[in-house]
């Protein structure tokens, strides 16, 4: 954990960066204060507004890390060490592919460092909001619900690297850190009643929708989504079923009928996007740096675009050729480009890496790096192929599951390619099926780490040479790689948190 200082020097923070994060075209506009204490902050309707508004600040920091596209975010982490991903840049990826993982090395420190705080910035933050005498009661209620989403949200994300660790969610622990003590590591069961607790109360309270200028905020949906990733982690399939029927039952969100506009800049805050984090293609705004990421350094832009491309995360060709020819949604994936002087180029020719998953489009309006397409972070697919896994792990194979893949599946296809109940003659077969369905579907979106896990496949499939190609090659994964190691600095600054098995 960072070191611990007085709450209010997080609240002068807070009131300086207040507030790019995710809505800098609509209501989370920056608010500029000076001369801030926690004497004097927060008083208004306005002050309480710009500090819940800097709590969603957390889930950016800035345009690299935490959820976004740079090598130490949510995304990447959920992708790195399975069959989905590829990238050589020198000096980065040869302990993390290779499973030779230490405490202090890149880049297992990174969301811990971000998010532990994190947590305590958001109690912080409840704790501040209780003081504002003018504000509505209603207005209140919402905010502390959108907080209280944002920190269930954070907590998933360290319990599914790290796995339980102690957090400061007491309001008064949060404004007295320096008279905080350490905390032993919690178990499971107490860290997963915690995320539990901050989501289910979150989405008793959160509106179904906001307003367009409000997109970006949590709503009702995306804190029962959070659950929902919370319940297939702990293999809680009854609960997966009920949140996600309560999600299909609120009756907003639906499938795009063309798989890669669920990204496009025109069709931003699509009704498929249960959580998005907007973004602004200006070097002060908060940027999509997705596409330089994975671009080739040798891309030319079909329109005569600015291009910036570090030739950096991939899909290897083993991945890509296990979808089938006529899935449309291997058309993001790119193969076939056109190169700086014109000519067609063959990824699979020129790159062993693999092919380019390209879901985010090019922005008329960025600057090469620097693009404004939407980070979408959970969307109404993922509830249909949980629900159809939830469903399959109770009764085995059924018609249900079965009409809820084939309604992900139905766009992907023209002439249609449906599964049928009688292609499946065992729970284990429909479970396989349909891990390979949403590595298909939910294809570097971060999901894959966490359901190779919960299908007992992690392991089996970092050490496969078929399917980590020369990544891997001493097939040195094991058991104790499902979690991340503990940092170091964590475990000194509290003598009571022991580092994870095997590390």
């Amino acid at each position: 954990m960072k070191k611990i200082f007085q709450f209010k020097l997080y609240v002068l923070l807070f009131a300086i960066i207040a507030l790019v994060f995710q809505g800098c075209e609509g209501e989370l506009e920056p608010v500029v204060y000076d001369k801030l204490t926690s004497d004097n902050f927060p008083q208004t309707e306005e002050d309480a507004k710009a500090l819940v508004n800097s709590v969603y600040y957390e889930f950016r920091d800035g345009p690299w890390n935490r959820y976004n596209a740079a090598n130490e975010s949510r995304l990447v982490q959920g992708l790195f060490s399975t069959d989905e991903f590829s990238c050589y840049w020198d000096g980065y990826w040869g302990a993390p592919f290779n499973f030779t993982w230490q405490p202090d090395g890149w880049p297992f420190s990174d969301m811990y460092n971000a998010f532990v705080p994190a947590v305590t910035k958001a109690t912080g933050a409840i704790a501040q909001l209780r003081s504002v005498e003018s504000l509505d009661a209603t207005l209140l209620e919402r905010y502390i619900a959108e907080i209280k989403a944002a920190r269930g949200y954070w907590m998933y994300d360290i319990y599914n690297l790290y796995g339980p660790v102690p957090f400061i969610v007491n309001e008064e622990d949060a404004l007295n850190l320096t008279d905080y003590e350490q905390q032993a590591r919690p178990s499971n069961e107490e860290i997963v009643a915690l995320i539990e607790k901050d989501l289910s109360e979150a989405a008793e309270v959160l509106p179904i929708q906001y307003s367009s200028s409000d997109f970006g905020r949590l709503t009702k949906g995306a804190a029962l989504m959070g659950l929902v990733k919370l319940y297939l982690h702990e293999k809680n399939w009854q609960k997966v079923k009920e949140t996600a029927e309560a999600i299909i039952d609120l009756n907003v969100y639906k499938l795009q009928s063309v798989y890669k506009n669920i990204w496009a800049l025109e069709n931003e805050q699509n009704s498929e996007i249960i959580f998005a984090i907007q973004n602004h293609p200006t070097l002060g705004g908060i940027t999509n740096n997705y596409r330089a990421h994975v671009l080739p350094s040798d891309w030319a832009s079909p329109n005569g675009y600015a291009v910036t491309a570090w030739n950096g995360y991939k899909v290897p060709w083993s991945y890509y050729d296990s979808f089938d020819e006529d899935d449309k949604r291997r058309e993001v994936l790119v193969r076939f480009y056109t190169g700086k002087k014109g000519q067609t180029i063959d990824a699979r020719e020129t790159s062993p890496l693999g092919a380019i998953p390209l879901k985010y489009p090019e922005d008329p309006e960025g600057t090469g790096q620097n693009q404004g397409a939407d980070y979408v972070i959970y969307r109404y697919a993922d509830v249909l192929l949980g629900l159809a896994e939830a469903l399959n792990e109770i009764n085995g194979p059924n018609q249900r599951s079965v009409d809820l893949i084939n309604q992900v599946r139905e766009r992907a296809f023209d002439p249609a390619k449906p599964i049928f109940l009688s292609d499946f003659s065992s729970k284990q077969d429909l479970r396989d099926y349909i891990l390979q369905e949403r590595g298909w579907e939910l294809c570097f979106e971060g999901c894959r780490r966490e359901d190779l896990i919960r299908h007992g496949k992690f392991v089996e499939y970092a050490n496969d040479p078929l399917k980590m190609e020369n990544r891997n090659p001493q097939q040195n994964a094991r058991d104790f790689h499902k979690l991340y190691p503990i940092p170091n600095q964590a475990i000194f600054e509290n003598p009571l948190m022991k580092q994870n098995d095997g590390y």
